[in-house]
This record gives structure tokens, C-alpha cells and sequence, in this order.
């Protein structure tokens, strides 16, 4: 089974600062097929993934605009707060896979 963080897809509210056109929206796909996010070490590395990926929709831009900065962090932010919802339930949907073993005897 392929799963996918789906996106993180933002309206370019921060548009200008990255000479996109206005409206558009950027999107990456963040892959977790390959990790068990039961596991504390493979919910880091989807964290570095989302992060890498939060990087891509929301490049620095050029160093010397004093406007990109605050662009960039408020991008990051906005990308970050649509990401949550979706790593939780990924998480949660992994843990909801653990099966607890019953005792059946009878009594």
C-alpha cells in the first residue's frame, strides 16, 4: 500500500516574494511507505522529510531581499500548521495497527 502525506499545498500568500504568479499553488508529495511511524526514529525521519519538503515550497529566496525573510517564516508556518492534521492521523493510523494480545483462556 502507497502512503502519502498528501500535501503540503499552500495558496501563495507569499507569492510575491517568490515571483510566483498569484494563486498558485505549490505541491509535494511526502512518501512514508517505507517507515514505521510506530517507531519513534521513523516519525523523525518523516520529520526531516516534511521539513525538506516544507524547504522546497518555501525556498529561502534571494539572501539580500530584507522582504523574503519574514515571507519565508510566515510560508514555513502556514505549511507546518496544513502538515499537523495529516501527521497525526498517519501516526495515529500506525498505532491503531498495533494489535494487543488477549488472554483467552476460559476461567
Amino acid at each position: 500500500m502507497l502512503k502519502i502525506i498528501a500535501t503540503i499545498a499552500l495558496l501563495a500568500t507569499t507569492a510575491p516574494a517568490f515571483a510566483q504568479p498569484e494563486g498558485t499553488t505549490r505541491v509535494v508529495h511526502v512518501s512514508y511507505a517505507d517507515l514505521d511511524l510506530r517507531h519513534a526514529g521513523d516519525v523523525k525521519t518523516l520529520d526531516r522529510r516534511l521539513r525538506a519538503a516544507i524547504g522546497t515550497v518555501c525556498p529561502d529566496g534571494v539572501a539580500t531581499d530584507m522582504l523574503v525573510s519574514p515571507a519565508v517564516q510566515q510560508c514555513r508556518k502556514a505549511a507546518h500548521a496544513a502538515l499537523a492534521d495529516q501527521r497525526a492521523t498517519a501516526i495515529a493510523k500506525a498505532a491503531a495497527t498495533t494489535q494487543l494480545a488477549l488472554n483467552t483462556e476460559a476461567r
